[in-house]
């Protein structure tokens, strides 16, 4: 290696590590006007069907009854939280349960509030719920948070049987108010990834990384506002996914250096455009991502685990499913390797 070469890779790894330094010192900022709300687009919708209701054990009967040996997914510990949240979660829970588009919560939830009341709506949205296998990072870029009003990404948990290998067939209406969004995913190798504090440290945890098409549910009606609170509550908007063939994670710093600056191209499944972009996206860098879930979980008290799936963060607009669809995103960029990619039709 040349003295050139070698001045290089280090001006490589300190830009690498600064990036996740001004996206965590930004999120710290108090934001004093309240949240703005999104208006979901008006289209014609059929007449919902009723939705169903759904059992919800909470408090100490929860909790005797999950210390007597019950399924993990089918009893939960609630959260406390005011009358009229707790109802709002319920009934988007039931809207979720049964795929239709409920109205808008008639309070208005700060992004604390969203999450302590998704526990609530998880528990009615998915009365049996599997164990979790990992997480998705939304609002990655900083219009989409300046959109919501807020300063940093909005987390969910992923839950078994919502990943599919790529290729998979998703059916048109497999939720409310579902789409496509081309996305970046890793999984993690072990524990110490909850020391990272910048991408470089990030990848000595990561095990691979892989294309992956979100499949979100925004659950609203046409025309309803979608609030930071609102989206935390109804848990980032996670329905499905699709991910692609892992490529190992290396942890020199030309492979960390390329991940923020991929090009993505995604097609209709017969080479048609519909969007290209970067990974640069992704709070600058992809991994960032990483480090921001990192903080943000330590913050609540919980942790990423090996074999823990990450949805990184959304790297194009939402994409309407169409039934008889493909839809293929392909990677470009890695230093030494083809390229990877990820494919899903639409049923």
């Amino acid at each position: 290696m040349t003295i050139p070469s070698r001045l290089s890779a280090s001006l490589t790894v300190a830009l690498v590590a600064l990036a996740p330094l001004t996206a965590l010192a930004q999120q710290q900022v108090q934001n004093p006007a309240p949240p703005p709300a999104v208006r979901l687009p008006v289209v014609p919708q059929a007449t919902a069907p009723q939705m169903p209701q759904a059992p919800v054990v909470s408090g100490a009967a929860g909790a005797g009854q999950a210390a007597q040996g019950q399924p993990a997914g089918s009893i939960r510990v609630l959260p406390s939280l005011p009358p009229k949240v707790a109802e709002e979660a319920d009934r988007l829970g039931r809207g979720y349960l049964a795929r239709v588009q409920p109205k808008a919560p008639s309070v208005d939830l700060t992004l604390a509030e969203g999450y302590a009341a998704r526990e609530r709506f998880l528990a009615t949205a998915m009365p049996s719920r599997p164990a979790q296998i990992g997480w998705k990072v939304m609002l990655t870029a900083r219009t989409s948070q300046e959109m919501f009003g807020i300063r940093e990404p909005v987390a969910g948990r992923i839950f078994a049987g919502q990943i599919n290998e790529t290729g998979a067939g998703i059916a048109r209406d497999i939720g409310a108010r579902a789409s496509i969004e081309v996305d970046l995913a890793v999984t993690v190798k072990d524990a110490g990834i909850m020391q990272a504090t910048n991408p470089i440290e990030a990848a000595a945890h990561i095990a691979s990384i892989a294309g992956y098409l979100d499949v979100p549910d925004l659950l609203l009606a046409a025309g309803e506002p979608l609030t930071a609170g609102t989206l935390a509550m109804i848990n980032a908007g996670v329905r499905a996914g699709v991910i692609g063939k892992p490529v190992a994670m290396q942890t020199s710093p030309d492979f960390v250096a390329a991940l923020s600056n991929l090009t993505v191209r995604t097609t209709d499944g017969h080479n048609g455009a519909i969007v290209e972009s970067r990974t640069s996206a992704i709070l600058g860098h992809p991994l960032n991502a990483v480090v921001w879930l990192v903080g943000h979980l330590k913050a609540r008290g919980e942790s990423l685990k090996p074999g823990d799936v990450i949805a990184l963060g959304s790297l194009s607009r939402p994409l309407p499913l169409k039934e008889g669809q493909t839809v293929r995103a392909a990677y470009a960029g890695l230093p030494g390797n083809g390229g990877f990619d990820v494919q899903l039709s639409v049923r």
